[in-house]
């Protein structure tokens, strides 16, 4: 066995930390069967029987994100403040980036020049 249970990765499932496929490794497990590597591996051979995920059941929902349950009552009016200040967040927290990056780019123009100038220098006295 592999890692997290996959064959052909190097680690039995005890050494990886558990006796299955975390939920988490699901994905890495995927491409890892999936990859030309682990076909040649395994060529003749049945796949693990859990290699995919599709025998693991679904993610339980929580009890907020079942059906029949409303949104809070929200009046008109603090939805439209909310959605004003979620906006106007967005706007300041762009401009500050786009700012910050001005002030990057600049410095970074100004570094490059200046080793351009050194290297000429250097060559020109060479």
């Amino acid at each position: 066995m592999g890692q997290n249970g996959v064959p052909g990765s190097g680690l039995s499932p005890r050494a990886a930390g558990g006796t299955g496929l975390a939920r988490s490794a699901r994905p890495f497990a995927r491409i890892l069967y999936q990859s030309a590597r682990f076909k040649r591996r395994t060529a003749g051979c049945a796949p693990p029987l859990n290699a995919l995920g599709l025998l693991t059941p679904p993610p339980r929902r929580s009890r907020a994100a079942r059906p029949g349950f409303a949104m809070a009552d929200v009046s008109e009016r603090t939805l439209q403040l909310s959605v004003l200040v979620a906006f106007a967040s967005g706007v300041l927290v762009g401009w500050q980036a786009n700012r910050l990056r001005r002030r990057y780019l600049d410095w970074r123009k100004k570094r490059l020049q200046d080793k351009l100038a050194a290297t000429q220098k250097k060559l020109d006295l060479a």
